[in-house]
C-alpha cells in the first residue's frame, strides 16, 4: 500500500505524497464499487441501492487520495459511507492504512472494536448468531488491520536500519580523519626533527663559514653564500610543508600561500642549476609555454627541476641540454645530459621516487613519459603533455603508472 510512515529527516520529502499506488488503488477501488452497485452483490447497506448510494460509493472511493495526508478522517469517512451504501472494499483499505500508521497496541485494540462493530453493522447477517458470518466480519476487519500493522512494524525496522547504517558511516569517516590527522601529525613531526634539523645545523655552519679568513677568497665565497641560500629556501619550503601537515589548524602553523612556479621561471631554475652543478645547461624554449594550463606549465617545471637534480647528483659537470618544445599535440619535454667526468657521479642517496613521481604526474595529465640511458653514460628523461592537460581519471583499482625504466647508475632521485 505504499510508505505511510513518517519519513526520515532529508528524504525526499516531509510531506505525504501521493504515488501512482494511491492512483491505482483508487480507480480500483472506483471499479469495484460500480460493480458491486450494478450487480447488487453483498449487502445495501441502509440506504439499499438508490442514487444517493451511488455517489457516496464514488466519494468513498476518490477519498482514498487523502488517505496518507488526512488518514483518521478518511476513515471515518469511509466508515460512514460503508454503513449507508456498504463499500467493503474501500473501508478494508483504510483499515489497513490505519494499521500501518499504528504505533501502539492500545491503538490497534481500539481500531479492531472499531473495524468489527463497524463491519458487523453493515452487513444484513451481522448481527445473526450466525458462526460464518462472524467469522467473516473477523477477518475481513481485522485481516487488513493486521497486515497493516505488519507492514509498518517492518518500515519501522527499514528505518531505524538505515539511520543505523548512516551512524556507522559517519563515525566510520570521523575515524579514518582522526587517523589521517594523526598520520599527517606525526610524519610533520619526524620532519621536523629529522629534516629541519639538518638543514638547520648546514645553514649554521655555511653562515659561520663567512667569518672565516679563508672563506673570504673569490671562488668560495660565492660557494658559501649559495649553501646559505639554498639552506634559507629549503627551512622556508620545508616550513610549508609541516603547516600543510600539521593536524592542529592553528594559525601559526599553517602552511603560507606562495605563487606556484610556471613556465616563466625556467630561466631562473636553469641558471640557479649551473651554479649548483657547475655544469652547462642549455635552454631551448619553442613557443609560448607560459599560455599552457596552470598545471601544465607546473609539470613542465617540475620535469625540468627534477631532471637537471638528477643530472646534478649523478652527473655533476656534464653538459645537459633542455628542451621545451610547443606543438599541436601536446607540449614536448626532453632533457638530456652527458656521463658523468671520469665515469663516476656524485654517489649521492637517492629516495628511489623521482621518476615514478614525474611520470605519475604526466600520466594523470593524460600524456607520456620516458626515462632511458644513452649510449655512452648519458641519460634523457622525454615526456609529452597534452595541451588540454585533463587530469585523467584513475583506474578502478586505484593503480598508478608503471615505473619507468631506469638505468643502474642514474634515475630515481
Amino acid at each position: 500500500m505504499g510508505d505511510l510512515r513518517p519519513r526520515m529527516p532529508g528524504d525526499a520529502a516531509d510531506k505525504p505524497r501521493l504515488t501512482w499506488f494511491d492512483f491505482v488503488i483508487t480507480a480500483v477501488a472506483l471499479i469495484v464499487g460500480q460493480i458491486d452497485e450494478l450487480v447488487g452483490a453483498g449487502s445495501p447497506g441502509l440506504l439499499g441501492h438508490s442514487v444517493i448510494a451511488e455517489v457516496l460509493t464514488l466519494a468513498a472511493g476518490l477519498s482514498l487520495l487523502a488517505r496518507r495526508r488526512w488518514p483518521l478522517l478518511v476513515t471515518l469517512f469511509v466508515a460512514a459511507c460503508h454503513l449507508l451504501a456498504f463499500t467493503p472494499f474501500v473501508f478494508a483499505v483504510m483499515m489497513y492504512t490505519m494499521g500501518v500508521i499504528t504505533r501502539h497496541w492500545w491503538q490497534l485494540g481500539v481500531l479492531s472494536v472499531f473495524g468489527v462493530g463497524v463491519q458487523a453493522l453493515s452487513a444484513a447477517e451481522g448481527l445473526a448468531p450466525d458462526v460464518r458470518a462472524w467469522a467473516y466480519t473477523l477477518s475481513f476487519a481485522l485481516g487488513p488491520l493486521l497486515l497493516g500493522y505488519a507492514a509498518g512494524v517492518r518500515q519501522d525496522l527499514v528505518v531505524s536500519l538505515r539511520a543505523r547504517a548512516g551512524d556507522l558511516e559517519r563515525e566510520r569517516d570521523m575515524m579514518a580523519q582522526t587517523a589521517r590527522r594523526a598520520e599527517r601529525a606525526r610524519i610533520a613531526r619526524e620532519m621536523h626533527d629529522v629534516v629541519a634539523h639538518r638543514v638547520s645545523n648546514m645553514v649554521v655552519t655555511a653562515t659561520a663559514l663567512q667569518s672565516v679568513p679563508e672563506a673570504q677568497a673569490p671562488t668560495v665565497r660565492p660557494e658559501v653564500d649559495r649553501i646559505r641560500d639554498e639552506g634559507r629556501e629549503a627551512l622556508t619550503e620545508l616550513r610549508g610543508l609541516l603547516g600543510l601537515l600539521n593536524a592542529r589548524g592553528a594559525a601559526g602553523d599553517r602552511a603560507p600561500l606562495a605563487p606556484q612556479p610556471t613556465a616563466r621561471d625556467l630561466p631562473a631554475l636553469v641558471e640557479r642549476m649551473r651554479g649548483v652543478g657547475r655544469m652547462p645547461v642549455e635552454l631551448d624554449v619553442t613557443g609560448f609555454p607560459e599560455l599552457l594550463a596552470d598545471r601544465t606549465q607546473r609539470a613542465v617545471y617540475r620535469l625540468v627541476q627534477e631532471s637537471l637534480t638528477n643530472a646534478v647528483k649523478h652527473a655533476p659537470g656534464a653538459p645537459v641540454r633542455v628542451g621545451v618544445r610547443c606543438a599541436a599535440d601536446g607540449v614536448h619535454v626532453t632533457v638530456d645530459n652527458d656521463g658523468p667526468p671520469g665515469g663516476r657521479g656524485a654517489g649521492l642517496p637517492s629516495s628511489g621516487h623521482g621518476l615514478i613521481g614525474l611520470s605519475e604526474r604526466v600520466d594523470l595529465l593524460g600524456g607520456e613519459f620516458a626515462a632511458l640511458p644513452l649510449p655512452g653514460g648519458g641519460f634523457r628523461v622525454t615526456a609529452v603533455i597534452p595541451p588540454a592537460g585533463q587530469p585523467k581519471a584513475v583506474p578502478p583499482g586505484g593503480g598508478v603508472a608503471a615505473q619507468p625504466q631506469v638505468s643502474a647508475g642514474e634515475g630515481n632521485s
